[in-house]
Order: C-alpha cells, then structure tokens, then sequence
C-alpha cells in the first residue's frame, strides 16, 4: 500500500469516527435549555447619566461631547 492510499484511508476513519460521535450526540445528547423569559413590570434604574463609577476615572470636562 502506497502513502496516498494510507492517508486516504485514514482519512475516511476519521470521517467515519466522526460522523458516528456526532450522530450520538444529535442523538442522546443534552437537549438545548430553553430560553428564560424576560422579567417584565419593572424599571431599569435610572442613574441620571453619570456613570463615572463604573467606568473608573471621570473625563475632564474638555473630552465631554457637546
């Protein structure tokens, strides 16, 4: 057996192998969690705009946009 046919068939175990692992997977594997529903009847909390304490440092007032 020449070097070609060797990769070729190795390949196509690789193509074998895999393919099974993921068709027992789609198969058996865990099922997708469903998506949470939202919260409604609340508001977001205001906090007037300044958010200099999540961002660390203030901007001096020349950086601020007019």
């Amino acid at each position: 057996m020449n070097t070609g046919v060797r990769i070729g068939l190795y390949a196509a175990g690789l193509v074998v192998a895999f393919g099974a692992a993921y068709g027992v997977g789609v198969q058996f594997g865990p099922e997708p969690d469903r998506p949470v529903p939202a919260e409604h009847g609340g508001h977001p909390r205001d906090t007037g705009g300044d958010h200099r304490e999540d961002h660390g440092a203030a901007r001096p007032a020349s950086a601020t946009p007019r």
